[in-house]
């Protein structure tokens, strides 16, 4: 019998050891965002399109432009990315604040779309027709996400550049790059 108390009581002790207070921390970590960060370049023709918004189930006719999606790291294509062109002002100055539905499609790993007024401000020379293509978002804009993405929330930012010199045929260049801020599960 006493054999068995002093196992118990090794046992015990080994126990104690092994789970040290290290290895508890008061203060858990909090999850990290994830961020994605790709590019959309192309030459696109302007594809008019019946779409179902996600989150409202409004019917919307946009122009949609598919161009290739890739990764800034390797330069090796990963996906394709739409931008649908939902409705867009321009002011007297020039500036565009158009409503875009973007459908970010990573190969084997799932969609993101987000929804975003982008301001597109005409970069010099003016006869070029560039316009530099910015939105930050400050909340939530992802209205839908599939397979890897699915539940998340978070945000997707633009910062890049459009030709519109073929625009009277239907054809704009983009050259954007996207960052996507995945709020942790």
């Amino acid at each position: 019998m006493k054999s068995i108390k002093q196992i118990f009581a090794i046992s015990i002790l080994l126990f104690a050891l092994a789970c040290g207070s290290d290895d508890y921390d008061d203060n858990p970590k909090e999850p990290e965002l994830t961020e994605i960060r790709v590019i959309g370049r192309g030459v696109a023709i302007a594809q008019p399109k019946t779409i179902v918004h996600p989150k409202t189930g409004e019917t919307l006719e946009p122009n949609c432009f598919l161009m290739e999606l890739i990764d800034p790291d390797s330069g090796d294509l990963i996906g394709t990315l739409q931008d649908c062109v939902v409705d867009n002002v321009t002011d007297s100055v020039g500036t565009i604040l158009s409503r875009v539905i973007t459908s970010i499609n990573i190969d084997g790993r799932g969609t993101i779309q987000a929804e975003n007024q982008v301001i597109q401000t005409l970069q010099p020379p003016d006869e070029a027709l560039k316009f530099k293509t910015l939105f930050t978002p400050t909340e939530n804009n992802i209205i839908n996400a599939t397979f890897e993405f699915e539940g998340r929330e978070g945000t997707v930012a633009l910062d890049g550049e459009v030709s519109l010199a073929d625009f009277d045929q239907g054809i704009v260049s983009f050259n954007c790059n996207f960052t996507i801020n995945l709020e942790p599960y």
